[in-house]
């Protein structure tokens, strides 16, 4: 059996929740569309996350909705770390940008 059939049928739903959340892993060749979804995974989860922002300094004198939004920016903070490092860090060989696509 070879190397790529074990860690396909060992990981393949890690592999196919990495693809649905935007990060390119194990692909050869990535389609026009699947960049544009990134960009839009990219675009709404930056603007949710300004969002919670802009929501909290509005209301930072009700600090029950305060709290109640902070509660869900911290996690969001770290997630989104994660994935800016899984996505851009070019040691885990899984960066590509769309001008590497597009120039094909």
């Amino acid at each position: 059996m070879k190397i790529k059939n074990l860690s396909e049928s060992r990981f393949g739903l890690v592999i196919s929740l990495f693809r649905l959340g935007g990060i390119p892993l194990k692909m050869k060749e990535i389609s026009t569309i699947y960049v544009i979804y990134m960009d839009i995974l990219i675009i709404c989860g930056c603007t949710s996350y300004l969002g919670m922002f802009v929501d909290v300094y509005i209301h930072r004198d009700e600090l029950g909705r305060a709290m109640t939004t902070m509660r869900v920016l911290i996690p969001v903070t770290n997630i989104m770390w994660l994935y800016t490092y899984c996505r851009y860090v070019t040691t885990l060989t899984i960066t590509v940008t769309a001008t590497q696509i597009l120039n094909k």
